[in-house]
């Protein structure tokens, strides 16, 4: 009897049954519609189950899991859609072909497969995926795949379109041993049985990041390992003001652009006029800038040394460093984006990245038009000394890698101002992993995309080569009206904080 495990969803039957006469009903002279998908409050389904094609590649919420096989422990196989990447929250089993079987509530095509192997970039795992609608017959979507052995989170497998309702996964073990251990399963596509799919949310608790209001940011957060660039004006050199380590640990305050907000948020506000960190930047910013050496000037902020650090995939420049490889997590909303200005310009702003000596690996951007309910966030990578690639994290599907994305329609999926959401951006070997979470740390995975840096002759792996994290607001405009050059005008971007940590592994 297979074993069928729901988190966090009441599902409704499948067929309601009522009282019977006994005499015969007429025949109808139209086939009914068919019944609500489980788990969704009135689904509005195509007529007669007609609609097999849809354009999104969304991050598909998975409903329940189902498993024959005996796991090892409390690695059991829900373990896979509980949304961690915790090498605890696993599913694990010695059987042979080992089977679990996903959920997906009702009807998607389905276009990508992602799968998060426990130790996954020191073994290859050997799979099978196929996939159903009525959770009966199955046909196969992708066989004697064996994952890459380079990474730990989602490395993704394009697979034919295909409508289904249930995924199964079929996993015959390590190169090492014939255990299978999956840490989290990923679908994409998008859904097909309703108009719109229902948006996961967590309510946050802000108080969870004992944040006082009454305090400069400086002492809610660990800043020592942080400067802070502002569109004020340094009147030494005419660009913009930093803030050092040790400033922003004694409590430094900028009441236009740096403060804390009402709920103990640690509040960027970037303006479309202001002073800039150079006289090659074209756009200004309220952003924190990674100092790993935390206040210890002996130490220059740039170059291969303490102060920075180098990608996993860079040969040892054998010298210390700050550590290699590296994970910024962040928790943060919104508040505000510019709202005039060009199209490409119109709303954007980057709220995280990694950076190197002239060039960004990772820049991570949140989108919204005016006229939209939610915004949408991709990142661009820049190949060394040469042009962007970019890739959509949480938003309409991006096909074309060589331009930006631009996309004036509402992104049903996507996040709202004043929204609470989560980024994670993880740099391990040759690769760099974005997921986006809805509320806090703990919340559903809703976004993930990455680069590949050795797949993309990216360049980085060079031992001259150094980097550091950034996050803040930094604004994307400098075509819209501010209305005001000498203050924070009427246009501006307005992020907030409620939880920032930067963490390196050793070299």
């Amino acid at each position: 009897m297979i074993r069928l495990i729901i988190l966090g969803i009441s599902f409704s039957a499948l067929f309601s049954c009522g009282g019977g006469s006994s005499a015969p009903s007429p025949a109808p002279t139209t086939p009914p519609e068919p019944p609500p998908a489980p788990g969704i409050a009135d689904p509005i389904y195509p007529p007669k189950y007609s609609v097999t094609t849809c354009s999104g590649l969304d991050f598909i919420h998975l409903r329940s899991t189902a498993s024959e096989n005996s796991t090892q422990g409390d690695f059991v196989d829900s373990n896979i859609i509980d949304s961690s990447l915790s090498e605890n929250s696993r599913w694990e089993t010695t059987e042979s072909a080992a089977q679990v079987t996903i959920e997906l509530g009702y009807r998607h095509l389905v276009k990508e497969i992602g799968m998060a192997w426990f130790n996954g970039e020191q073994q290859a795992y050997t799979f099978d995926i196929a996939v159903s609608e009525s959770g009966e017959t199955f046909t196969s979507i992708l066989s004697n795949e064996t994952s890459s052995k380079v990474t730990n989170s989602f490395e993704r497998f394009d697979v034919p379109d295909t409508v289904a309702r249930f995924v199964r996964i079929t996993s015959y073990g390590s190169d090492t041993n014939n255990i299978t251990a999956l840490t989290e399963a990923a679908v994409f596509g998008c859904p097909l049985d309703v108009s719109a799919a229902p948006i996961q949310t967590q309510n946050v608790d802000i108080s969870q990041f004992n944040l006082d209001p009454s305090l400069a940011p400086g002492k809610n957060f660990d800043l020592l390992t942080w400067a802070l660039d502002t569109p004020r004006t340094d009147p030494d050199d005419g660009f913009s003001l930093r803030a050092s380590e040790r400033e922003l640990d004694d409590g430094f305050v900028d009441e236009d652009y740096f403060y804390t907000a009402e709920d103990g948020g640690m509040v960027f506000i970037a303006t479309i006029f202001g002073a800039k960190t150079s006289a090659n930047t074209s756009f200004t910013r309220t952003e924190l800038r990674e100092m790993l050496r935390r206040g210890n000037t002996g130490i220059s902020t740039q170059g291969v040394n303490q102060n920075n650090w180098i990608l996993g995939y860079q040969p040892d420049p054998q010298r210390q460093v700050g550590g290699r490889g590296g994970l910024l997590k962040a928790t943060l909303k919104v508040d505000h984006v510019t709202t005039s200005g060009s199209q490409s310009h119109t709303g954007r702003v980057i709220i995280g990245q990694i950076h190197a000596d002239n060039d960004e690996p990772i820049r991570l951007y949140f989108k919204k038009f005016p006229n939209n309910d939610r915004g949408y966030i991709y990142f661009a990578h820049e190949i060394r000394n040469s042009d962007d690639i970019w890739k959509m994290v949480l938003g309409p599907r991006h096909t074309n890698e060589n331009n930006q994305a631009i996309y004036t329609s509402n992104p049903e999926q996507g996040i709202q101002l004043g929204e609470v959401f989560s980024y994670e951006i993880n740099q391990q070997g040759p690769r760099i992993d974005v997921l986006i979470r809805r509320g806090d740390l703990n919340g559903p995975i809703i976004g993930h995309q990455y680069v590949d840096m050795i797949q993309e002759s990216s360049g980085y792996d060079v031992i001259e080569e150094w980097n550091y994290f950034k996050a803040g607001a930094y604004s994307q405009n400098n075509t819209g009206n501010s209305g005001d050059t000498n203050g924070v005008g009427s246009d501006f971007d307005k992020v907030v904080l409620y939880h920032l940590n930067n963490s390196h592994g050793n070299q």
